[in-house]
């Protein structure tokens, strides 16, 4: 297994006293496929909420979909299809660049009048699930099925790009006392398996000082039945604050989480901490909602704090029709084409598309729309997310340095930056830490070691997921 120095060129921004704490903490275990019997609850439940949604919100759960079926391994003998190079590309645009254009019906037809077809080129090979799930979705054919059994990932280095891969993104005592400071203390998270996606996003959170107060000040023992992710969340905030070490170990969350995590495999840190926050929402949500006679309500924090909104305006060209989609977003997912700046990032999330072969409900006719994107709220604490895992159709990590700043303005507001999640080493193998501003200074976070650090430090870093607070 390859250091994380020699996978991540971010480690010669690292002192060396940095790099040989980095060698010390467990990389990735090579990808295991998931049981069958197991990802297909969740797989369905996923596949539901997919159905349902509209919009960025129905594209963000196909990208999570995929995920999963791209690698599920039913059985040994299940067929394998091939799948147009073309239009794979497409679809690829379309999941991972923020476009609006649909990739249209699968043709294969090419695939079966070419001799001396090249794969991963003119065509790509699928599983049986990503398949049937792409023909439902989008239609089109004929079914071209590949070997039955392709090469083993493991058989030789080269194997990894001859098919589809995805890594796996699937996914007490309580103490009465009002705790009236919201400075969290400056402690490592002890690491025994694979857990630095989940502290990654833990440090980071600790810079949300609302969030942190309302579960250290307002939940209490009427809340264990109910509220396991909210409780949880708060034992390990006491943990941080009664312990003398310079690190824990953290119990019920992470024994909370096993179910949709496992600990054997590799997961995506955004995953874990929308997985996480919206959790955390919901047992909110549901204990307010519940008949309690004389009961204050407890503070949706996530939505006041950390939810924005936005606005997709679709205009039929040929009736010029006017649709609007409204959805909020806890983390905002950027695409990495052509920028060099988060600022541009976003300004080409906003930008006008052109959607072909848009099918009006108004007059019924296939014509170009134009799609308009606005984000008409924007939260206290946003959270940018940059798309740099592709899944399909062969899985890459792009490794582009995209410049980000301490103070910036985004839609006119001025924001200041609080965290940064930097994923090191490849899909397969790989390293999540963070750096986060506490206490005034910057600190670098790799699971149960911690260091103060200087802005270059932080500002050469290869960012994943960024924390920005306003300016108020």
């Amino acid at each position: 297994m390859q250091s994380l120095k020699d996978t991540d060129n971010n480690s010669e921004n690292l002192n060396e006293e940095d790099n040989s704490i980095n060698q010390q903490v467990p990389q990735f275990p090579q990808k295991k496929a998931p049981s069958y019997s197991n990802e297909v609850p969740q797989i369905l439940k996923l596949q539901n909420s997919f159905r349902n949604a509209q919009g960025n919100t129905r594209r963000e759960l196909e990208c999570q979909l995929i995920k999963r079926l791209v690698d599920l391994k039913k059985n040994s003998d299940s067929d394998w299809y091939r799948l147009n190079g073309v239009w794979a590309q497409k679809y690829t645009t379309y999941l991972y660049d923020n476009s609006s254009t649909l990739p249209g019906p699968i043709d294969n037809t090419d695939l079966l009048q070419q001799k001396n077809l090249v794969r991963n080129v003119d065509f790509y090979v699928v599983n049986e699930t990503v398949w049937k799930f792409l023909l439902e979705e989008y239609s089109g054919g004929p079914e071209i099925l590949d070997e039955k059994i392709p090469r083993s990932p493991s058989s030789n280095a080269s194997s990894t790009t001859d098919r589809a891969k995805s890594v796996e993104i699937s996914i007490v005592s309580y103490v009465p006392k009002l705790d009236k400071n919201p400075e969290i203390p400056i402690k490592g998270l002890k690491n025994e398996l694979y857990y630095c996606y989940m502290h990654s996003c833990l440090q980071c959170m600790m810079c949300i000082k609302e969030l942190n107060n309302l579960i250290l000040n307002s939940i209490n023992t009427q809340h264990i039945q109910d509220m396991t992710f909210c409780t949880n969340y708060q034992e390990f905030l006491r943990q941080l604050k009664d312990t003398q070490n310079d690190y824990i170990k953290i119990n019920s969350l992470r024994n909370n989480i096993s179910k949709k995590f496992n600990p054997k495999h590799q997961h995506d840190a955004q995953e874990f901490l929308l997985f996480l926050l919206s959790n955390l929402e919901d047992e909110i949500n549901n204990f307010n909602k519940k008949d309690r006679q004389q009961q204050t309500k407890l503070l949706n924090v996530i939505d006041k704090y950390l939810k924005g909104q936005i606005v997709s305006e679709i205009i039929c060209k040929n009736c010029y029709k006017k649709s609007q989609i409204m959805e909020d977003f806890i983390t905002l997912s950027l695409a990495l084409m052509k920028i060099n700046t988060i600022n541009q990032s976003l300004d080409e999330f906003l930008n006008d598309e052109l959607i072909q072969d848009y099918k009006c409900d108004n007059c019924y006719q296939k014509k170009t729309a134009i799609k308009k994107t606005k984000i008409t709220k924007l939260p206290q604490y946003l959270i940018i997310h940059l798309k740099r895992f592709k899944f399909f159709p062969k899985y890459n990590k792009i490794i582009q340095h995209v410049k980000f700043s301490f103070e910036s303005t985004f839609y006119g507001i001025n924001y200041s930056l609080v965290g940064i999640i930097v994923h090191s080493g490849s899909l397969e193998q790989g390293h999540y830490y963070s750096y986060c501003k506490r206490q005034n200074k910057w600190w670098l976070f790799n699971d149960q070691k911690t260091k103060q650090v200087n802005n270059n430090d932080v500002l050469q870093q290869q960012a994943y997921i960024l924390f920005y607070q306003q300016l108020l």
